[in-house]
């Protein structure tokens, strides 16, 4: 075997380890997921699936390319990677929050800004969640219509942030509402917030000019 090797989040995105995976993207979004509540109740959330990610990429490694890797090792240098960002989360947070529709992460920002800790992201835009998680080392979750992605919401949290579609409503667009496929994507809001009943809820939607 080779000497101890330097692993990162981007290495659960190869192509070799992806196909060994049925929800490969949400398995590092689980990951990272973990990785940034580690010091707080909410890894438990995570913590099952997070773990058996982590145990098979570093058997993976093991095997299949023959490098030195044990899963503590691993652990610690997918931690400090998540944690050395831009934007990181206050150590002093006062209230907990998640972030739907999460773009790139004006909500997260704002609230990080004044004590929040976010538990859960979603965000299906594909050039939006690298530029998340160059700002918060967190891959959001995908499409937050699977019930997959929606169990992985934690309980107990203070705050909602959702800055769904505003196409289906925007007097610069068709003006659809509920009848647009983007406009029902409130109705998995609503289903989340019946769930959870968080104290606060902040939904964004703009209002364009063409």
């Amino acid at each position: 075997m080779s000497l101890k090797q330097t692993i990162s989040i981007e290495d659960f995105g190869g192509k070799a380890f992806q196909i060994r995976l049925i929800e490969g993207f949400e398995d590092k979004a689980v990951v990272t997921h973990y990785l940034h509540n580690y010091r707080n109740g909410v890894k438990k959330h995570y913590e099952k699936d997070a773990l058996s990610s982590i145990n098979n990429f570093v058997k993976y490694k093991q095997t299949e390319e023959e490098v030195s890797i044990v899963a503590e090792d691993a652990l610690q240098q997918l931690l400090f990677e998540v944690e050395k960002v831009p934007f990181p989360t206050p150590k002093n947070y006062t209230f907990k929050f998640i972030d739907l529709f999460a773009g790139i992460g004006g909500f997260r920002l704002a609230l990080q800004n004044v004590g929040g800790k976010c538990v859960f992201t979603s965000e299906w835009n594909s050039e939006a969640q690298k530029t998340y998680r160059e700002n918060f080392g967190e891959i959001p979750f995908g499409d937050i219509t699977k019930e997959r992605n929606k169990n992985y919401i934690p309980y107990n949290f203070d705050v909602l942030c959702a800055g769904f579609p505003c196409q289906a409503f925007s007097i610069a667009g068709y003006q659809k509402g509920f009848a647009d496929t983007r406009g029902t994507l409130f109705f998995d809001i609503e289903q989340i917030i019946q769930k959870h009943k968080p104290k606060v809820v902040l939904l964004e939607n703009v209002k364009l000019v063409a």
